[in-house]
This record gives C-alpha cells, structure tokens and sequence, in this order.
C-alpha cells in the first residue's frame, strides 16, 4: 500500500488521475476503505499484563503493521479523491471521507495526544 500511496501522487501530480477507469476507481476506493477500517479502531499504547517481551513485541508490530497499513490507504483515498476532475461516481459515496476523518481522529486521540499529554493518557487501572 506505501507503494500505491507513492504512485497515486505521482499521478495525481501529472494531473491525469480522472483519466482512469471510474469503475475501476470506484473498486480502488472500496478496498482502500476496507483498509482503513482495519486499522481506525487499534491502539499502538499496549497495556503491560502478563506478556512477555517477546510477546509485547510481537503484538506491537502486528498493530503497527495494520495501523500503517490503514494510515497508507487512508494517502492513497485522498491522493485519489483530490485528484483535478474526478467524476462525481468517486464521491458518490462518501463512507470513505468518513472512514479517513474516524481513523485520523482516533489516533490523534489515542496514540499521538497520550505520547505528549498527559489529559488524554488512559490509566490502565481505572483510576
């Protein structure tokens, strides 16, 4: 998906993104919107039970893995969606645009916020 992300500027920059299939657009979206979803609702900030190292690790880049992954699709979306002259099928349905504003805005929250402020730092213990 980083690859795509690269490649969608690149035609978004020679301005002839509205020249590809809208079909094939519209499929490109859908599967970006799946992708995005994957990864709008994981918290990179692991609670320490019982893991091991090893095991914390692990779990650590699986989530990291998915949250890229979504974080990618989530560039690629808006590469394509603002692209000059797209047709109005690709904005058609715009459970996408929402998709990209929940994942941007959950991770805002809850793994960029907490690394640099304590307000919204969630107590493992409830307390």
């Amino acid at each position: 998906l980083s690859e795509l992300g690269s490649e969608s500027a690149k035609i978004k920059a020679m301005g002839i993104m509205d020249k590809l299939s809208t079909d094939k657009t519209v499929k490109v979206l859908n599967i970006l919107e799946k992708n995005i979803q994957d990864g709008s609702k994981l918290s990179t900030l692991l609670n320490h039970n019982n893991d091991t190292e090893d095991e914390e690790r692990l779990w650590r880049d699986l989530i990291m893995e998915r949250v890229t992954k979504s974080a990618d699709a989530c560039l690629t979306a808006i590469n394509i969606m603002t692209s000059p002259n797209m047709p109005k099928a690709v904005y058609i349905e715009d459970v996408i645009i929402e998709r990209v504003i929940q994942y941007t805005k959950f991770h805002l929250q809850n793994t960029l916020y907490p690394q640099y402020d304590p307000v919204y730092r969630v107590d493992p213990h409830g307390g």
